[in-house]
């Protein structure tokens, strides 16, 4: 039999018009489906009781209330309470599940050579932990750990002595500080918004800038110039030459924020020159107060003092604990390295990732993150009554990892023990302040709350606040006079409002894709200095300032100002720098 070309079709026709009237293919079709829709990896939605559990947010230091609601015991969306809670914290119940995010660590391993290493401390040299985020329990209990070894050290960023009440404000003259950009707690910020006149002093039109009622486009870094000018401290032609701003516009800011017409002048930090400037506006006591904090047990104060990493001596840490286990403030790394020994020192860090100081340490120890660590929040810049407030977990941290201040704590021999129960227990035996709760919208004096309520509504969501310290019983600090500028060499080099870290990998689509956001690893510059530079959108380059070299991804906008370089880092901000292609 011969098979013919015509034959082979016929049988492929056949075939096919077979297939088609039989139920096999339509049956692979649905079985195919079912198949995927039960693959190993395919989220499930979680089924139980529906309820609402308040906690605060801990990925900044706004520590905004936040109200879940979940499935059983699953965390399924986030809200603010009384208002605003910015995307980082609405997306904050994906943060466990982050693909950078460290599970396990040599913890033991890890104690038992900081133990050695501790115990061979030659003479003059330190063992020091580095808190990004100072002012919370753990902090305390960390400076306590400090105070019982007898080479200790407790090393933070400098913190501002002041806090500012946005309500009493008229006018507010912003130095770039981000107001509208998480400076302070985004709900109490926009809730005031409409009570005071907004004037943005700042190199570049941010966000602030372009919501604020005037922007004053101002030379980089002279924001403390401003300052003293107005405070009368510089002429207006002084001022004037080293901001850029002409005679005039100096004059009428001063008429607008003049003595006793309850304005604020605010920058980053609260510099002492503007901390001076609103003293002698009269605002000392009404729009800025000292800044306190909720008390703590007596036997706390025999802490360690705070120490500023400035005054570290070069090359005397032999042992460096980091704990970057809260978002906080970084430092860069080159002012750090300076300050450890020469000779293989030891450096430990505590954090989620290992894309942080990680890079830099021998052993990397995994945190809980939110909403899993139970933590505090000290109260915010805006703040002007001290407070107290937990991070209660909604999800409980996996096997493996490990809390900063119980390692520090175990490491100088403290005796376990509750550090949050403590220092709520003395809250409430001063009998003073006021129970906020959230799932009722109550506030009730805290001398008629039981110890037990107190510390039960507190892990439920709930807030202390106290009053704040009278003026009278703080000194406040004085601003000092400025040399002349000197022309900056090089591109100046500014930090934008960093993003939170962690942070949801959906802000991927922000980073990578819209670039809507800088990225941690990017920078922005008008095409005249890229052009300049020799580099273009998209290419590689290195960031080199006085504070350290990065590599970075070039972005051209051309709203940068020219002559400025936009870092999301803030380690990377400095006076002047320069962008050399790789």
């Amino acid at each position: 039999m011969t098979t013919t070309r015509r034959d082979i079709f016929k049988f492929a026709g056949g075939s096919a018009l077979g297939a088609l009237l039989t139920p096999a293919p339509w049956r692979l079709i649905t079985d195919t489906a079912l198949w995927s829709e039960n693959w190993p990896g395919i989220p499930r939605p979680a089924r139980g009781e529906i309820r609402a559990k308040f906690t605060h947010c801990s990925l900044c230091p706004a520590g905004c209330a936040v109200r879940a609601r979940c499935v059983g015991e699953q965390p399924v969306s986030l809200a603010g309470v009384r208002g605003g809670l910015c995307p980082f914290g609405v997306t904050g119940h994906q943060l466990p599940y982050h693909p950078a995010r460290l599970r396990q660590g040599p913890v033991s391993e890890a104690m038992a050579a900081v133990a050695d290493a501790i115990a061979k401390c030659g003479p003059g040299e330190r063992v020091a932990v580095l808190d990004l985020r100072p002012g919370r329990t753990a902090s305390w209990t960390a400076r306590r750990a400090m105070a019982v070894l007898k080479n200790g050290w407790y090393i933070a960023p400098v913190q501002s002595p002041v806090a500012v009440d946005l309500t009493k404000a008229r006018t507010v003259l912003s130095l770039s500080a981000p107001l509208l950009e998480r400076w302070g707690t985004p709900a109490n910020v926009f809730a005031v918004r409409d009570g005071f006149r907004l004037i943005q002093a700042d190199p570049v039109e941010s966000r602030t800038a372009a919501l604020a009622d005037l922007w004053l486009p101002i030379r980089p870094g002279s924001e403390e110039a401003l300052a003293l000018g107005l405070a009368g401290q510089l002429t207006s032609a002084e001022t004037a030459a080293m901001t850029g701003l002409s005679e005039h516009q100096i004059e009428s800011v001063g008429q607008t924020i003049g003595f006793g017409r309850l304005s604020l002048v605010i920058d980053r930090a609260m510099s002492p020159a503007v901390v001076a400037l609103n003293v002698k506006l009269g605002g000392w006591g009404r729009t800025i107060v000292p800044r306190a904090e909720a008390p703590v047990p007596p036997e706390w104060k025999k802490a360690a003092p705070v120490t500023d990493l400035a005054a570290v001596p070069d090359r005397s840490i032999r042992v460096l604990l980091i704990d970057e286990s809260a978002p906080g403030e970084y430092l860069p790394w080159d002012a750090i390295e300076k300050k450890l020994a020469a000779g293989n020192p030891l450096v430990v860090v505590f954090a989620w990732s290992a894309n942080g100081y990680g890079r830099y340490a021998k052993y990397v120890l995994p945190t809980p993150v939110y909403p899993e660590a139970t933590d505090d929040i000290p109260p915010a810049i805006d703040s002007p009554a001290p407070c107290f407030r937990i991070a209660a977990p909604l999800l409980a941290a996996p096997a493996g990892v490990v809390t900063p201040s119980e390692f520090i704590a175990s490491l100088a021999g403290l005796p376990p023990a509750d550090a949050l129960r403590e220092r709520a227990r003395a809250i409430h035996q001063g009998g003073r302040g006021t129970l906020v709760t959230y799932a009722d919208a109550k506030s009730v004096p805290v001398k008629e709350v039981k110890p037990d309520d107190f510390w039960k509504a507190l892990n439920a969501g709930g807030c202390w606040v106290g009053q704040a310290l009278p003026p009278a019983n703080f000194r406040a600090p004085v601003g000092q006079a400025l040399p002349p500028a000197n022309p900056s060499q090089g591109l100046v080099v500014l930090a934008t409002p960093p993003a939170p870290s962690p942070a949801s990998p959906l802000f991927t689509k922000l980073y990578q894709e819209s670039d809507l956001l800088l990225a941690p690893n990017c920078i922005a510059l008008h095409p005249q200095d890229a052009a300049r530079c020799g580099v273009s959108a998209g290419n590689r380059a290195t960031l080199e300032t006085p504070n350290g070299k990065w590599s970075v991804r070039i972005l051209t906008d051309s709203s940068v100002r020219p002559g400025v370089v936009l870092a999301a880092r803030p380690e990377m901000a400095s006076a002047s720098g320069k962008v050399v292609r790789v």
